[in-house]
């Protein structure tokens, strides 16, 4: 039994006794305020109407004081010009980074032209925070319902098709243990009949459709296997038009689709030479990027790059850092180009077809580029054959378009994709909007996003006018995921069907139990898959394709495991030195002070200028002569050794006292973990770790926040990681700093190793200091761990004020977790809480240079600094700080695995 419920149990008597007298009392003083409201409210109705309607105001302050509690109301009497209790409600709801921080945009109001009444529309109207947005939304949905979104039919040109659509074939018989039509089945009991399944078939891509005992719908690219049968056999009525025959039991009516022949291309492996040959093609790579991992970035473009090849660079439009950064360091390159033209390329976003477009578009605008194949990459992908093999193979395969196809199952492909749902992206988010028909006439088709497209096809998709390409750019401008269908669609139903070859170059490491974990919830209004990061246990894998058409793999991270990066370049390049400096070492940049706007996080920011503060003091208990002024924030780089996360570097400006000039420095930071057993009862010698932070990343089972940084506003998770053994029942709680049981969870440990999380559902703000973390097993804690929520210095990118303060550092207006858990003190033998309380709300007060050291305290008692160094040179005040340029983990040594270097002129390479 759980300690939850083992404490309740023993009050429950005693709760049982005074139950109906305080009940009753209850009831009887409801009904009279009841009575006494509504006899107020009848003889001054307007007054009250008007009071619902309007704030009260405070006297003194002239603000709005409704609702807020007690600690808040006094506050308002200091809040700064600007403020009124809609942002204080806001910053307690939401904190400096909630999802409403445009407020005035909030507030107005949008016009929907129609009745919207579908769920999924009421419920991203209700989601959506801007107006405009709101606008866009309901205006998408009026078009749909009123049947002008979207056409009806379209055309199909390929010539891979039959004349003879609807052609009827006869009546045949049918088999429960062997079906006639064995592509696929569905079911129309209302409005089945010959046309509608020979549409729905076409649509899935096979030649016959036959209908069936009145509502069934079957499809297949054979048919007759158990022979004909008499029409009058086939004589059940349609139910959408009783003047039509829909077949009988187990007897079949058959009609042509019209899809005609199928042809399906192979391909094979082709050596390439050390050089190109003359009539090589040339490549056009699209790379799209995102994020901010720019040696990675630079060491894909080393292992790809080519003089004969193109290289055409867009940045996501939220990364302003790697856009800065590529532009500076690949606009010498005569072959690189680097977009101008931007698109926010959220996951599964419809923007990302319009950017691909677009840059179709941009490359075969440049005449002076003569390129034959288009190739998309992103920052997740790395070569694993030579590009010589890569040449050689689309030189042998020229005229043919490679992508990848779903399989044979489309109408599953179309329900898993959601392309039967209309999708509409505004604010960085897909809205699923409500169901839509696909037009008929043409066959659907899908799979990977990943393409090899020829020039011709390029030129078709970008500048044609019929009416298949620009109504599926429209039908795909609304759909989720679309770059993994539209490319596939359009071949499949436009002259170039004949030249599709179903390989789109990659093998892409899929683990789908792991990697179908709904992680873009939080973006798009659907559950996505995403592959796995490969890991040096996946090399076979890799190795197995070397006499394969597979060109490249995906998906690589650095900042999760660089050895597998490391092993695949030396496969195929040599590998470097075993003394080369950086060999085993990533960092990989998390703050630049040039970013504008910042999307860093006040509780990050609040961290790195206590880094800088603890850094500098620590210089400073060195030498008398060695003391600093901060001065400026420049960035902040995570840094990993073997795949191990080493901590944080920050870089910053400091003015050394004793001259007054200005220095760069850049300090090492490491968190210290604490964590421990207190009792080896039960399932705990199981346990591995316990650790809490923030993004956690259920497929590759780590936090995304690396280092842990959380603040008031921070969705704390707790990852738990298990040896083999027997399954068990824990049950977890959650201590803030002020010895309060925010909340307390179950736990069922599964049988066998594995790593889990678990999400506390809990109000904000979180009380700021060092949180515990206690795992029960029958009563008895027998591990804990801490965790730092940090208080804020930083509100919105700038000091926070004595308000912010206050309200941000106080906890919850109300319970953490919806139901108290002080029965749990006595379980958790919590001592001296009142003083915890006490000092908790002494240091909720704190605000100024209190307030900066209340949190270096904090910080330095989970946080170490390992070293500091400085850019340039050795000072002669400072004789133990080294040099950047000279110290391994400095963002500033060398990293020959993502320097470019001169280009081999005898090769055209640089890698």
């Amino acid at each position: 039994m759980a300690a939850s419920r083992a404490v309740s149990s023993q009050r429950l008597c005693s709760r049982y006794r005074r139950f109906f007298f305080v009940a009753s009392c209850m009831l009887a003083t409801q009904l009279f305020l009841a009575f006494s409201f509504y006899s107020t409210y009848q003889k001054d109705a307007a007054s009250d109407r008007r009071t619902k309607y309007e704030p009260s105001w405070d006297s003194e302050t002239g603000f709005e004081s409704r609702g807020l509690a007690d600690s808040s109301v006094s506050a308002v009497k200091a809040l700064p010009a600007g403020y009124n209790v809609r942002n204080v409600q806001h910053l307690r709801d939401n904190g400096p980074n909630g999802p409403d921080k445009n407020t005035e945009n909030v507030i107005k109001t949008y016009k929907p032209r129609c009745n919207i009444s579908t769920p999924e529309a009421v419920s991203a109207l209700s989601r959506a925070k801007t107006a405009e947005c709101k606008q866009e939304i309901a205006d998408i949905v009026c078009q749909a319902q009123a049947g002008t979104l979207y056409p009806k039919s379209l055309p199909r040109f390929c010539p891979l098709k039959a004349n003879n659509t609807g052609e009827y074939k006869g009546c045949f018989q049918d088999s429960y243990k062997n079906r006639d039509l064995t592509g696929h089945h569905a079911d129309f009991p209302l409005d089945n009949s010959p046309t509608k399944c020979a549409m729905f078939c076409l649509q899935a891509g096979f030649k016959y459709a036959g209908v069936q005992y009145g509502r069934e719908c079957w499809c297949g690219d054979t048919y007759g296997n158990h022979g004909s049968l008499p029409e009058g056999k086939c004589s059940s009525l349609c139910p959408h038009d009783i003047r039509e025959q829909c077949g009988g039991h187990l007897a079949m009516r058959v009609f042509s689709t019209g899809l005609g022949q199928k042809i399906k291309h192979g391909s094979h492996f082709v050596k390439g030479g050390g050089t190109h040959p003359v009539n090589a093609v040339r490549i056009a790579y699209v790379l799209t990027f995102n994020g901010r991992a720019l040696r990675q970035v630079l060491r894909l473009f080393k292992a790809i790059f080519h003089v004969n090849h193109y290289y055409l660079i867009h940045v996501d439009v939220r990364q302003e850092y790697l856009h800065r950064e590529l532009s500076r360091l690949l606009s010498v390159y005569p072959n690189v180009r680097i977009s101008q033209k931007r698109f926010a390329t959220i996951w599964g976003g419809a923007s990302l077809l319009t950017m691909l477009l677009h840059c179709m578009k941009e490359l075969l605008d440049i005449k002076e580029w003569k390129w034959d194949y288009f190739v998309n990459l992103s920052e997740s992908d790395f070569p694993i054959q030579t590009d010589s093999n890569l040449v050689a193979f689309l030189t042998n395969y020229r005229g043919f378009n490679f992508l990848r196809s779903h399989g044979r199952d489309t109408p599953r492909f179309i329900k898993k994709q959601g392309l039967d749902k209309t999708f509409y992206q505004c604010e960085n988010r897909m809205w699923r909007l409500g169901s839509r028909t696909l037009p008929t006439g043409i066959r659907m088709d899908g799979g990977s996003d990943w393409v090899g497209l020829h020039r011709d096809f390029c030129q078709y998709i970008t500048t044609s006018t019929d009416e298949l390409v620009t109504q599926l750019r429209h039908l795909y401008s609304f759909a989720l995921l679309p770059a993994e269908s539209f490319f596939h669609t359009v071949l499949q139903n436009s002259k170039f069907c004949e030249f599709v070859i179903d390989n789109n170059l990659h093998l892409t490491n899929w683990r789908r139990k792991q990697g179908c974990k709904c992680q873009y919830k939080h973006i798009v209004d659907w559950c996505g898959c995403s592959p796995n990061d490969f890991k040096p246990e996946d090399f076979e894998k890799i190795l197995s394709m070397k006499q394969k058409p597979i060109f490249f793999a995906r998906k690589f991270e650095a900042i999760v495991n660089q050895e597998i990066i490391n092993d695949v370049d030396a496969y195929l390049y040599g590998a470097y030195a075993s003394d080369t400096l950086g060999l085993n070492s990533y960092w990989q940049n998390e703050y630049h002070h040039l970013d504008q706007p910042s999307n860093t996080k006040d509780s990050h920011l609040t961290f790195y200028h206590s880094f800088m503060r603890l850094a500098l003091r620590d210089l400073g208990s060195g030498s008398s002569q060695c003391n600093f002024r901060p001065v400026k924030l420049l960035q902040v780089t995570l840094f990993t050794e073997s795949n191990h996360f080493h901590g944080l570097l920050v870089m910053f400006q400091a003015e050394l006292l004793s001259t007054g000039k200005m220095y760069t420095l850049e300090s090492h930071l490491h968190p210290v973990h604490i964590y421990r057993v207190l009792s080896p009862t039960g399932p705990i010698g199981r346990l591995k770790t316990l650790q809490v932070g923030e993004n956690f990343d259920p497929k590759e089972r780590l936090f995304r926040n690396f280092g842990g940084l959380l603040g008031p506003y921070s969705d704390v998770v707790l990852k738990h990681v298990w040896g083999e053994g027997e399954p068990y029942t824990l049950s977890v709680a959650w201590v803030d700093p002020a010895k309060t049981v925010a909340a307390s969870y179950d736990v069922d440990l599964v049988a066998g190793a594995n790593t889990a999380s678990q999400k506390p559902d809990l109000q904000k703000p979180l009380r700021p200091g060092v949180w515990t973390v206690k795992v029960m097993y029958k009563w008895q804690v027998v591990a804990e761990t801490c965790f730092l929520v940090v208080p804020l210095t930083v509100y919105k990118g700038r000091a926070i004020s004595v308000v912010e303060a206050a309200l941000t550092h106080n906890g919850p207006s109300g319970l953490y977790a919806g139901r108290d858990f002080s029965d749990f003190v006595t379980v958790l033998q919590l001592d001296d809480v009142d003083t915890a309380k006490h000092m908790a709300g002494e240091n909720a007060r704190k605000a100024g240079k209190d307030l900066e050291v209340w949190v270096d305290s904090l910080v330095g008692e989970l946080w170490r600094v390992e070293g500091s160094c400085s850019e340039g040179g050795v000072l002669d005040p400072c004789p133990y700080l080294d040099q950047c340029e000279a110290t391994s983990w400095s963002s500033l040594s060398p990293d020959p695995k993502s320097e470019l270097t001169p280009v081999n002129k005898l090769l055209g390479r640089i890698r």
